[in-house]
């Protein structure tokens, strides 16, 4: 390869310095930079001896202006190095190698630039997830769960590295029968009976518990009714069940008014009464009237008796008679002596039962009218 004068190769590609030409004679310090300003170089300017000498970067060389850089066809001067299955890509300042077949996925290119398997197994970070084996095959790869032999009542772990324990309980794989709970244990499980139930050897199976019966008198205040796995405490009739389910606490029945009158609450029950003149129905609740008047023995008024709603009232004749302060009888109002006739002066006024009569009195000759009496 043939050197410029100043000692240049044309295809240094490496970009490699200039050397200096030997001088025994170091330049006087105060000379100029040659290089100030890059001198007149394109790419690179070194002093040697007070004058710039240039130089170009890898992938170019040096034109025969000796500042001016141009590109290196790499693969025209037949410096690339692509291999015999790739086409060379020229580019400013270098080359790139371009392969003739395209590969799918899963391929990549040898370096003869044929397509080649990609072994992702090897290649990516953790391609499956824990607990499986990554296997490759051509074009892409597998995930194989990895074989981990587990007792009864055990299963691999989801990672594959252990064995946990089988909560058949959870599962719904155990044979637990009816009234029975299953209670989990470490590869297996047990079957117990529910509160209320108890085991029967004999049919095994779990059976309801009688409590009502087993522990007659001591669950409820009033009445215990067997109920599957449990029981149930209730009231009779005036009772209501309180709030511990077991005592009864009296109902006042009074409290929603179901007596026509009066009520009175007693222990689990309630009384209707009625108030003076009045009588309690055959339904126990409702209240009639008494008629004094045609039930009493003998007479209540002297003259008339009249029904009123809880009692009765006396009445008197409407003319002539007044009521007595006993309110039963009647007096006789005398017309006469209260003035409340319409006898003429002429007349007399005379006082029966109930009214009056005016009469008139005619003297014989030779006699006078000298009193009423």
């Amino acid at each position: 390869v043939a050197e410029d004068e100043s000692g240049l190769r044309e295809d240094d590609t490496a970009g490699a310095s200039l050397r200096p030409a030997e001088t025994t004679n170091a330049s006087p310090p105060d000379l100029p930079d040659p290089c100030e300003g890059n001198g007149h170089c394109a790419q690179h300017c070194h002093p040697v001896e007070g004058r710039a000498q240039c130089s170009c970067s890898s992938g170019f060389s040096l034109m025969p202006d000796g500042h001016s850089c141009e590109d290196i066809n790499e693969c025209a001067a037949g410096a690339e190095s692509c291999g015999p299955g790739f086409d060379c890509i020229n580019t400013v300042g270098s080359f790139g190698c371009r392969a003739r077949l395209r590969c799918a996925a899963g391929f990549t290119h040898d370096s003869q630039g044929q397509c080649a398997d990609i072994d992702e197994c090897r290649t990516i970070t953790q391609p499956c997830s824990p607990g499986f084996n990554c296997i490759n095959t051509i074009g892409s790869y597998t995930c194989q769960r990895k074989i981990i032999l587990c007792g009864r009542g055990y299963h691999s772990s989801p990672d594959g590295t252990r064995c946990i324990d089988t909560d058949e309980c959870e599962t719904g794989v155990h044979r637990c029968g009816e009234g029975q709970v299953c209670h989990n244990l470490p590869g297996t499980y047990r079957c117990d009976c529910r509160l209320g139930y108890q085991y029967d050897t004999y049919r095994r199976m779990c059976v309801d518990v009688n409590e009502c019966w087993r522990y007659s008198g001591r669950l409820c205040a009033q009445t215990c009714e067997n109920t599957p796995g449990s029981y149930r405490c209730s009231c009779t009739s005036g009772f209501t069940l309180s709030s511990d389910g077991k005592n009864c606490e009296d109902v006042n029945e009074c409290l929603s008014s179901p007596c026509s009158h009066l009520c009175v609450n007693i222990y689990g029950s309630y009384q209707c009464y009625c108030r003076p003149g009045y009588y309690i129905r055959e339904d126990a609740h409702t209240c009639e009237d008494i008629d004094e008047c045609s039930q009493s023995i003998g007479h209540l008024c002297a003259y008339k008796c009249v029904n009123t709603p809880g009692s009765y009232d006396c009445a008197c004749p409407e003319h002539g008679y007044s009521m007595s302060q006993n309110r039963r009888s009647c007096h006789d109002i005398d017309e006469c002596t209260v003035g409340a006739h319409n006898c003429t002066a002429e007349q007399t006024c005379y006082n029966i039962h109930g009214g009056f009569r005016c009469l008139s009195f005619t003297c014989p000759t030779n006699y006078r009218r000298v009193s009423d009496t």
